[in-house]
């Protein structure tokens, strides 16, 4: 009966083995050329850059690290894309927001470092009046801004940009003149290509003054609250009184900027 049974036996595993095999050459050839995966390029870290040929600028900027000007230099110096989506925000939002109040002589209780709108990812479309370098001044006894390790290069000082809610708003004395900025971190990026525009990836001062002026534009990117200028709006000091001088010293509607900028749409 064994005997009788050994070719049955013998003829199935050769038809078994028959199937089998073109199946496992088919797997051994498509994992032999299936091309490598491949490597996600990093995120550049833009902690410290170039300011001079033999200077570097850190992301604390020029002041002493873990002080309140600090953690401001490093929201300023922020490099790095929001993890979720920029939401759309108004101007008439920006004026909502804490802006401090005025208590004697002084401008108080206004944002600091860790205030959660300081975190917020926007996008704000306005009017743009003008583009020009700012934080390059030589004052008396300083230069420069503390962020940007007070360097006075024009080419690496921030754009400041000046944005209308609409064309034709009262202007007189900064009213209706909200401020967004482009830093060079973020001049970097745009070189390498990283960021989304419809001007190109030249972000210099210059560019951005013929591409950006006299357009309506949306840009995107971190808000911020900039400290130093909190006495110098329009929002919080309506009839101009807190300065140390014979005149009033508001340039602005308010303290609030984007700032920096990380996404430009020219719309018309």
């Amino acid at each position: 009966m064994t005997r009788k049974l050994l070719p049955v036996i013998c003829l199935v595993l050769a038809i078994m083995i028959a199937v089998a095999w073109p199946s496992a050459v088919n797997t051994k050839v498509t994992a032999n050329t299936a091309g490598p995966v491949p490597t996600p390029t990093p995120w550049p870290d833009l902690t410290k850059i170039k300011i001079s040929k033999s200077k570097k600028c850190g992301i604390d900027g020029a002041a002493t690290p873990g002080t309140e000007k600090a953690k401001l230099n490093r929201l300023k110096n922020r490099f790095r894309l929001p993890s979720g989506q920029f939401e759309p925000i108004t101007f008439d939002d920006l004026l909502a927001l804490n802006q401090g109040h005025i208590q004697g002589n002084a401008i108080v209780g206004f944002p600091k470092s860790n205030d959660p709108d300081n975190k917020r990812a926007v996008s704000l479309v306005g009017f743009v009046r003008s583009v020009f370098t700012a934080g390059c001044t030589v004052h008396e006894h300083s230069q420069g801004e503390s962020c940007n390790c007070n360097t006075i290069n024009p080419n690496r000082c921030d754009a400041h940009i000046d944005v209308l809610p609409s064309e034709n708003v009262n202007t007189n004395d900064g009213r209706n003149v909200y401020v967004v900025e482009i830093t060079q971190r973020i001049r970097l990026l745009a070189a390498q290509g990283l960021l989304e525009s419809n001007i190109g990836n030249d972000w210099s001062t210059q560019t951005l003054k013929t591409k950006l002026e006299n357009h309506r534009v949306r840009f995107s990117g971190f808000l911020f609250f900039d400290t130093d200028h909190a006495d110098q709006a329009w929002v919080s000091d309506p009839l101009d009184k807190i300065h140390s001088g014979p005149t009033g010293n508001n340039f602005r509607q308010t303290a609030w900027e984007i700032h920096p900028v990380m996404k430009i749409e020219v719309l018309n």
